[in-house]
């Protein structure tokens, strides 16, 4: 068994701790362990389930947590790539405007027109 965290050593630590006691008692008393044992034993169980589940939960909050930045990162990412090519767009419509290619004319015909005077 590969032990990553301590939440999950000190698991393994308390079950092993629980059958322990466990074979222990029933081994030497030969009996069924007192009520009391078992209920003792029951609590430990149900403490250590309640543990485990608010483990999960802080770990599922993280990875949540993780993918909303990288979603937020990537939203981020387009709205900077739509502005880029909005920008484009806009500078290709500049270039293609009649307009302008009528006025760049007039100049080159007055440039020309200087240099024959």
């Amino acid at each position: 068994m590969n032990i990553k965290t301590l939440e999950q050593a000190l698991k393994l630590q308390n079950d092993l701790a629980t059958r322990l006691t466990h074979s222990l008692v029933s081994g030497t008393a030969g009996k069924v362990p007192p009520i009391e044992v078992l209920v003792k034993e029951k609590e430990q169980s149900v403490v250590r389930a309640q543990a485990e589940v608010e483990a999960a939960i802080k770990e599922r909050d993280a990875a949540v947590s993780r993918w909303d930045e990288r979603v937020a990162q990537r939203k981020e990412n387009v709205a900077k790539l739509k502005q880029e090519l909005d920008e484009l767009k806009k500078q290709v419509t500049g270039r293609n405007d009649p307009t302008k290619h009528k006025e760049t004319g007039k100049v080159k015909k007055e440039a020309s027109g200087k240099k024959s005077r």
